[in-house]
């Protein structure tokens, strides 16, 4: 699951720099911008955009690793539900 968010966040950083590209085109065919600022402006949209991403992408990885068990909680409560069928076929006897 961790890896399909790695490689979402990826995916989204990889589309966001194809629009930044754009954009800066369109602004420097436009007059607005000139190259070397559009470059400079594009690298700082993806510095911030992949700062972002790490981010959420840690959110997510806290969130689900609070909602995952670990083997050694499973096999205690696995023993302890043993431990509570014990007692109750004994209280039944």
């Amino acid at each position: 699951m961790i890896d399909d968010l790695v490689a979402i966040a990826f995916g989204l950083l990889a589309v966001s720099k194809e629009k930044a590209e754009e954009l800066i085109n369109y602004l420097v065919d436009k007059g607005e911008m000139k190259r070397d600022e559009a470059r400079k402006l594009v690298n700082r949209l993806i510095e911030k955009g992949s700062m972002e991403g790490e981010r959420y992408l840690n959110r997510a990885r806290g969130t689900i690793s609070d909602k995952i068990i670990t083997k050694e909680d499973f096999v205690r409560l696995e023993s302890k539900i043993d431990q509570l069928l014990s007692k109750l076929q004994n209280n039944q006897q």
